[in-house]
């Protein structure tokens, strides 16, 4: 109890008078929702589309995903949330509201972690809606005060923190790829293995499902896709680099076959079925 209300004292601090989005009781639950005894992390399970929920954030930490993504629009020096670009700009619905904010209450009041006891970051991926560069400066400037709850580079060196934020869409490769001091990353495709580019740039490497498979879930899948699938997970690992598939069928079989094939990161629209397999 202490430490949430410590917790909830950091949130105001952190949020400035009269500028906090989240009422109490989302708050309380941002920070309250924990592991029971018997209960596990899913370090594989990440939400897609996240921000669409009636509760983002809220419910992919209540069913213990270690992965959520956000759509990002830079709109008069403020990032805003949204898959589309927002027409009202409202302040509930900026970055650092929707989703920073938070997460850094939850940290400070778990011990430094997202989860209490979790052994890796959680995985906050943004899609970059608007210009890279110009949304890349802004965020660099509105996470700083948060430095040091990030996973980050430093003179070349990696150093592992509580949240990895990495950069889809829109991505600034070549101005990323330049900073040998940074805590932001970069979203990988396919097309990026086996060129050298290392992890410590491309932690994640995530690509569309139905550019390279037919297969939707029903029957076995055809043998060559199989390999094929092995063969690009594969040849991530080689790298160090996690995988995620992204437009893949929202079925049990095609989950259950992500997990048996060892998927680093499988996205999901339906939190509840993937929880149901994990579980």
């Amino acid at each position: 109890m202490i430490k949430h209300v410590v917790a909830f004292l950091i949130l105001i601090a952190l949020a400035g008078v009269g500028k906090i989005a989240w009422g109490q009781r989302d708050f309380a639950s941002i920070i309250s929702v924990g592991l029971h005894s018997g209960e596990k992390i899913h370090y594989n399970a990440f939400s897609h589309n996240d921000y669409w929920r009636r509760r983002p954030l809220v419910d992919a930490l209540s069913y213990h995903f270690n992965g959520v993504e956000a759509d990002l629009w830079l709109i008069k020096g403020e990032a805003y949330v949204g898959h589309a670009k927002p027409r009202l700009c409202r302040a509930a619905r900026t970055f650092e509201n929707m989703y920073l904010k938070p997460l850094i209450a939850r940290i400070e009041a778990n011990g430094g972690k997202v989860y209490p006891g979790s052994d890796r970051p959680f995985f906050l991926m943004v899609e970059f809606k608007s210009d890279a560069e110009e949304l890349y400066k802004t965020l660099k400037v509105k996470l700083e005060p948060y430095r040091k709850y990030f996973c980050t580079l430093e003179e070349g060196v990696y150093r592992e923190g509580a949240v990895l934020l990495f950069i889809s869409g829109k991505r600034p490769v070549h101005t990323l790829a330049k900073e040998q001091t940074r805590f932001m990353f970069l979203d990988g495709m396919i097309r990026d293995l086996g060129i050298g580019k290392p992890a410590t740039l491309l932690p994640v490497v995530s690509d569309h499902y139905s550019r390279y498979f037919t297969w939707r879930g029903r029957g076995k899948m055809p043998e060559e896709e199989y390999r094929r699938m092995k063969e690009i997970l594969d040849k991530t690992h080689r790298e160090h680099k996690l995988f995620r598939w992204w437009g893949a069928p929202e079925n049990t079989a095609v989950k259950k076959l992500f997990l048996e094939m060892g998927i680093d990161l499988i996205g999901t629209d339906n939190l509840k079925i993937l929880h149901k397999l994990l579980e």
